[in-house]
């Protein structure tokens, strides 16, 4: 054996750079195609080996765990595990990798339990990634042992880097990826596909700034472009807080998102600490009020305490507000590399393209190997008592081939597939079977051969691709981003609220879902939510605008209005389904406790049904179930406490319940809608004014019901919802229809199937 003599120094030098080399690609920095490190890699291809899919069952954590360390990582089981759960954790993944099931830890920094308790599978999105492993799209490697191979990198269709983000230290090196939201990325990736030129600032119209799972608000929007174009930098977040005032003149300051990362019961703690150590003196108590639908940290604050002041203590001194660092260091071709957002862009899309090829050259393939098979079959169909007596006076399957091959000129593996097939085949109804999939199988090859030629043609099918994950994943941003719409106080989004509570921007409206409502939301107003058992509920603006949803205390209980804390006057007008209505000060829906019952109710069966912002003067209709409808004075309605349970507004009928009421304006005209479908506008005056507590008249037909009644000055906006889910979008222009009296029937303007209704409308 040759001995040679290498200087200690170079050849610490050499091995120092093999070991950082080995950290930076096998441990620390992910891939930019797929934007996983291999650990976790080897965790979503085991488990998509194991067949752990969305719809499957869940298994032990320690199984997976074996697996991988068995077959693909032989590093410690620990490691394996801190990965798994770190990619089932919502409060670490904008879009959790792994569906666990179990204690996978908490944001106050609990430890997940053993993983012999804890079970797992994959979700959407990793399915997303993997899915296309079997038709060839992807280079594989030999394991660690090479009993068998694994993925080099995943097909990844889900843009995982962006939108999951990362976080790695390797050696000399370090990156940080913060998550985004995958609505923003793909729209820029098409805009990427649709224009290789864009730049930065104008991908940054599409990705606004990072979407963190844990909420929070980015303070520095305008210092994002030259961090993304270099790939290196900070976004600055700060927890979302409001705050609220309680009984005595006091306030308090109630924290519900806190920035990506930080420990919640160590933030509390910090926050403890700066009390005791009198450095903020005006706290007088902290609480965790947190539960599973969301943070609420309560501070109460002292009489006369400046809830700003302490609001500008609190982040200077505590990680309400934190730099999340941005360092875009990836793998690309095997090496490290610094990029901006573009490069890692066109990375992925480059990435997906080379997929799409390789996919379509797979598909290419089997379609003609398949034509040529049918090809076949149907040449020994159009043959068939001949080759039937071919292949009986054969002596064996040998010279059966040969004779088929020869006479027929068949390929051996057309000849193969002829005798193979069943004497069921040999009807006429398969030999159509034959010819009509072969038309498919030529329209396939087609299809493919143009992917396979066409770049241009790979790219409109990238494109589809991403149009169908915004669709698959439409998720609201749950990062508010400062700045974005202006720097003024007064920016708002239209938001629309749901019946179950919740709520969600107009872009992202779910129409099989019951809308009560749709309002302007400001980011520093605060909206109120009144359901039908008398209960509020309240939800700071900044979560509004980002999509939230209350916690609703009862099966049966639903929201039927929202109004907000600005634009609401003095007082709100409620009405209630046994014929009962009131006024309720503005100032008794004070930040209660969310879902405290303010509102009284007659009785026990009784429930909210409607209600509107009061105005000074005027008058308001109330109308019922079976189209009786009364117009009064809204002057006439008495001022009432919170222990009231108001005044008598409509006389009902035996089995009638009022189902609404609006406020009137003179010069408004009426739309009449039954659950017919039937319209029909009506001067107001039709509708005679009377006192509070009387009868109102009849304006429908007795075999038709009122769904609602909408006052309509020029053109008004509609959404129809039928019983059966249809939706109908209308706009009525008030000239355009003709005046009608009471008593006139209303002429059916939606088509909907026979015995379907109308049950609500919606004004937009």
């Amino acid at each position: 054996m040759e001995i040679i003599e290498v200087p200690i120094e170079e050849e610490v030098k050499q091995a120092y750079i093999d070991y950082a080399m080995s950290v930076i690609v096998g441990r620390a920095i992910p891939d930019v195609r797929d934007g996983l490190k291999p650990v976790q890699r080897r965790i979503l291809y085991s488990m998509w080996q194991m067949g752990l899919l969305p719809n499957k069952n869940f298994v032990k954590s320690a199984r997976i765990v074996g697996t991988v360390l068995g077959y693909y990582h032989p590093h410690g089981d620990q490691a394996v595990y801190e990965a798994l759960v770190r990619m089932a954790q919502d409060f670490n993944m904008r879009y959790p990798l792994i569906i666990g099931q179990g204690n996978f830890g908490s944001i106050d920094g609990d430890p997940p339990a053993a993983m012999r308790y804890t079970e797992a599978k994959l979700s959407q999105a990793a399915l997303y990634m993997l899915e296309e492993l079997e038709e060839d799209t992807v280079d594989f490697v030999l394991n660690f042992d090479g009993t068998t191979t694994e993925p080099e990198v995943l097909p990844s269709k889900f843009p995982n880097l962006l939108c999951n983000g990362t976080i790695g230290i390797a050696v000399g090196l370090a990156t940080s990826i913060p998550p985004h939201n995958l609505r923003e990325v793909a729209q820029a990736l098409i805009e990427l596909a649709k224009d290789p030129q864009i730049t930065t600032q104008k991908i940054m119209e599409y990705i606004k700034a990072p979407d963190f799972p844990t909420g929070g608000i980015v303070e520095n929007r305008d210092e994002l472009l030259e961090y993304y174009e270099k790939g290196k930098g900070y976004v600055r977040v700060r927890a979302k807080m409001h705050v609220e005032k309680v009984h005595g003149g006091r306030e308090r300051i109630v924290i519900t998102e806190i920035p990506y990362q930080v420990n919640k019961a160590e933030l509390i703690k910090r926050i403890a600490e700066l009390v005791r150590e009198g450095k903020i003196k005006e706290i007088s108590d902290i609480r965790d009020e947190s539960d599973k639908e969301g943070i609420s940290i309560v501070i109460e604050l002292k009489k006369d305490a400046d809830s700003q002041k302490v609001i500008e203590k609190l982040l200077k001194n505590t990680a309400l507000r934190k730099n999340f660092p941005l360092n875009f260091v990836v793998l690309v071709d095997g090496e490290p590399k610094q990029v901006g957002i573009k490069e890692l862009l066109q990375e992925f899309l480059r990435h997906r393209l080379d997929v799409i090829l390789r996919r379509s050259k797979y598909h290419l393939k089997h379609t003609r190997e398949r034509l040529h098979v049918v090809e076949g079959l149907l040449v020994a169909l159009q043959n068939i008592d001949n080759v039937i007596q071919d292949i009986r006076s054969s002596k064996d399957t040998q010279e059966a081939r040969e004779k088929l091959t020869k006479k027929y000129n068949l390929t051996a593996t057309q000849a193969n597939a002829v005798l193979d097939m069943r004497l069921q085949r040999l009807t006429s109804l398969e030999r159509d079977k034959l010819e009509k999939e072969r038309e498919e199988l030529k329209s396939k090859e087609e299809y493919y051969q143009k992917l396979v030629t066409s770049e241009e043609e790979r790219i409109k099918v990238f494109i589809e691709e991403m149009e169908a994950l915004i669709k698959e994943f439409p998720s609201p941003r749950k990062t508010f981003v400062e700045g974005l719409e202006g720097k003024h106080k007064s920016e708002s989004l239209v938001v629309v609220i749901y019946a179950d509570g919740q709520i969600l921007p107009l872009e992202n409206i779910q129409e099989e879902k019951e809308v009560v409502n749709i309002l302007s939301v400001p980011v520093d107003d605060v909206l109120f939510l009144v359901s039908n058992m008398g209960r509020v509920y309240w939800v700071a603006g900044t979560q509004a605008l980002q999509g939230s949803r209350v916690s609703l205390k009862d099966p049966d209980e639903v929201i039927v209005g929202g109004f907000l804390r600005s634009s609401a006057q003095d007082r709100l007008i409620i009405a209630t389904a046994n014929g009962y209505i009131k006024k309720i000060p503005l100032a008794d829906f004070e930040f209660k406790a969310q879902g405290v019952s303010i509102i009284k109710l007659s009785d026990e069966k009784d429930r909210v049904v409607k209600i509107l912002q009061s105005p000074e003067e005027g008058h308001l209709l109330i109308y019922t179930h079976r189209g009786k409808v009364l117009r009064i004075n809204i002057s006439d309605i008495p001022p009432a406490g919170v222990g009231s349970r108001g005044v008598i507004g409509i006389k009902l009928e035996d089995k009638d319940a009022v189902k609404g009421i609006r406020a009137l304006k003179d010069e408004e005209y009426l739309l009449i809608v039954t659950a017919k479908g039937g319209v029909k506008k009506i001067s107001q005056r039709e509708i005679p004014l009377r006192t509070r507590g009387t009868k109102g008249v009849s304006v429908i037909s007795r075999l038709d019901s009122l769904v609602d009644i909408i006052p309509v000055r020029d053109a008004v906006e509609l959404m129809v919802i039928t019983q059966s889910g249809k939706v109908f979008y209308d706009r009525i222009f008030q000239k355009d229809m003709l005046l009608s009296k009471v008593d006139d029937p209303a002429k059916k303007r939606w088509q909907m199937e026979q015995g379907d209704s109308i049950v609500r409308v919606v004004v937009k």
